[in-house]
């Protein structure tokens, strides 16, 4: 299981806006959240690696764990779906059979369903922290566009008051405007 997951805090100095932005990496976070707290049941179909996945909604989708394919349409080609990474989770947690068919080995232990639940308890508490933590970013440069909207109108306001369009065309190209970011 994945467990370095980078975790935006609204105190860093980095920007908010690049935390903010979605991207690959963020996506395969919250598809990997997703894949260990949705309700899936997970059983092997046939040997060579190839399972079925029930998930909660209804859907059943073919995974081929060893070709890392899902017949889900939500298939991304740069990262796995929350299929494949369920699958993938309970073959490490020996929940199912091997892409060989045999059964998790007995001598290894195999997670208990407490620990398994604790393990999924964590990484959607991550997730959820994780989650927060961007739309506290999003929030935060909201309220920086808002003062640069604000910014603008103040001057624009100013400028008409001084009476500063009567004398100069205000066309965007003949006016520069400070850098207000």
């Amino acid at each position: 299981m994945e467990t370095d997951i980078p975790m935006a805090t609204a105190a860093s100095d980095s920007n908010p806006v690049e935390e903010s932005t979605p991207s690959i990496e963020n996506a395969a976070i919250r598809r990997e959240g997703r894949a260990q707290t949705q309700e899936m049941d997970v059983s092997l179909l046939r040997q060579g690696g190839i399972y079925e996945v029930r998930s909660a909604s209804g859907g059943i989708y073919e995974v081929d764990a060893l070709q890392r394919t899902c017949t889900c349409p939500d298939e991304p080609p740069e990262n796995d779906c929350k299929h494949y990474r369920r699958v993938r989770t309970d073959i490490q947690a020996g929940l199912v059979p091997r892409p060989d068919g045999k059964l998790p080995n007995t001598t290894q232990s195999a997670l208990t369903d407490e620990e398994i639940h604790a393990v999924r308890s964590a990484e959607a508490t991550i997730l959820k922290q994780y989650l927060l933590d961007a739309l506290l970013a999003r929030e935060l440069e909201r309220t920086r566009l808002d003062q640069e909207i604000h910014d603008i109108e103040f001057l624009v306001e100013v400028l008409l008051e001084v009476g500063i369009s009567e004398a100069y065309n205000l066309d965007e190209g003949s006016i520069l405007l400070p850098d207000l970011g």
